[in-house]
């Protein structure tokens, strides 16, 4: 074990060593919508003398308004669920190698009670795609944003009519969002006992966040251009104003948020009836920057309840419910929940199918309850090699940030 141990510390550190460059020149790539127009908000053009100023009259609200849309897109960026560890191999004790069992390979995003066994090494190599698509149903290609000017007469309405009318035009912003997110990931498990694992989760993340709005302004009627005091509009674009368009981002590459994981199988094999029971710990650390969207900048603790039965030694479901504390936001924190089964079709073929659910109690409106289904393949070609794919499917795109789908990719080694 000590090779393996050796061995498995050394791509650690080439990981590591590879994720972390840059991170004196990080980008705020977090705040690009946020910083759109310069990051003041939008400025229209002074008007001529005697006419009063009115440049600063849609800076607060547009402010606020990409403020509040940057908020709901970086928040919603997290880590994707990590695929299980649980094999269906043990170890020959006589030969000291890792041979098939009559149960079916494992899960792939969902958790059974399992443990991988005393002195077995498991290692995951995998590969994520997600193209993020809908904010709370909308499309990122077609976002609007509408700014509201402030009050020009201080009555605390937007007069319609009178010498004030111009009060009621608008400034409309109209977004294209393009973000993804690729993920590689290092996934390590290793059994200190029959009943105990421990393991780690090593993520390098390319992210690609680019954006570009256009801006114009109407009245109260929908008309482009505003209202007109003569032949002047009140509120124009022009040299000494914010421009109508404007784009920003980029794109990083850098280590992720590191997961630990530990699972503690108390209960196997009691009768027919009863399932087997586990208890799994994650610790996600801070490790990806957030400025550069590559972590959330926060420590989360998870514990999850895992239950599961092997029925005719091929069939497995297994039921997941535990909590995540998020320690940066406690409105992040969530409930987690996942119904799954694993099925053996053939000795060397398994599929796997569940549903994952995440529920925010206490949520900030974007993305408080979201459900996936996720479908799956292990494929066991020659000895203790795997190969898995799996895809995530959205089954509520109107809540949170949503991709179409989540396709992932990976080799796994039992040592």
């Amino acid at each position: 074990m000590d090779e393996r141990l050796r061995a498995v510390l050394c791509l650690l550190l080439i990981l590591l060593a590879a994720g972390s460059g840059g991170l004196a020149d990080a980008a705020d790539l977090k705040n690009t919508i946020r910083n759109l127009y310069g990051g003041q908000g939008i400025l229209v053009e002074p008007l001529p003398l005697p006419f009063p100023s009115q440049e600063a009259r849609f800076q607060a609200s547009s402010l606020q308004g990409l403020d509040q849309l940057n908020s709901q897109l970086t928040s919603a960026i997290g880590v994707p669920s990590f695929n299980s560890s649980v094999t269906g191999f043990t170890f020959d004790v006589e030969r000291g190698v890792p041979v098939r069992t009559t149960e079916s390979l494992g899960p792939l995003l969902t958790e059974r009670a399992t443990t991988l066994g005393a002195g077995k090494l498991d290692l995951t190599f995998s590969y994520t795609r997600v193209n993020f698509t809908k904010l709370q149903g909308k499309n990122l290609k077609d976002l609007e944003l509408v700014f509201l000017r402030d009050d020009a007469n201080g009555n605390g309405i937007r007069d319609t009519s009178g010498p004030f009318s111009f009060e009621s035009d608008v400034i409309r912003a109209r977004l294209n969002v393009d973000l993804t997110e690729d993920i590689f990931a290092l996934i390590a498990t290793y059994g200190l006992t029959r009943e105990w694992d421990v393991g780690l989760v090593v993520p390098v993340t390319h992210v690609r966040l680019i954006a570009t709005a256009h801006a114009a302004i109407f009245d109260q009627f929908g008309n482009p251009g505003g209202t007109k005091f003569g032949d002047i509009l009140i509120h124009r674009f022009g040299p000494n104003s914010s421009q109508p368009d404007a784009s920003g981002g980029g794109e990083e590459t850098g280590l992720g948020d590191i997961i630990l994981r530990t699972k503690y199988n108390f209960l196997r094999g009691h009768d027919n009836v009863i399932p087997d029971l586990a208890f799994l710990v994650e610790l996600k650390l801070p490790t990806g920057s957030e400025e550069r969207l590559l972590g959330t900048g926060g420590t989360n603790l998870t514990g999850i309840l895992v239950a599961s039965k092997t029925y005719a030694q091929w069939f497995t479901p297994h039921v997941n419910l535990g909590y995540e504390i998020d320690t940066k936001d406690t409105r992040e924190s969530a409930i987690r929940y996942a119904l799954g089964l694993d099925a053996r079709v053939l000795p060397e073929l398994t599929i796997a199918a569940g549903l994952i659910g995440r529920a925010k109690p206490d949520g900030t409106g974007t993305g408080d309850h979201i459900v996936d289904l996720s479908l799956g393949v292990k494929w066991n070609p020659v000895k203790s090699l795997i190969l898995r794919t799996n895809v995530q499917i959205p089954l509520d795109k109107n809540s949170g940030l949503r991709a179409d789908f989540i396709p992932t990719v990976g080799i796994e080694y039992i040592f």
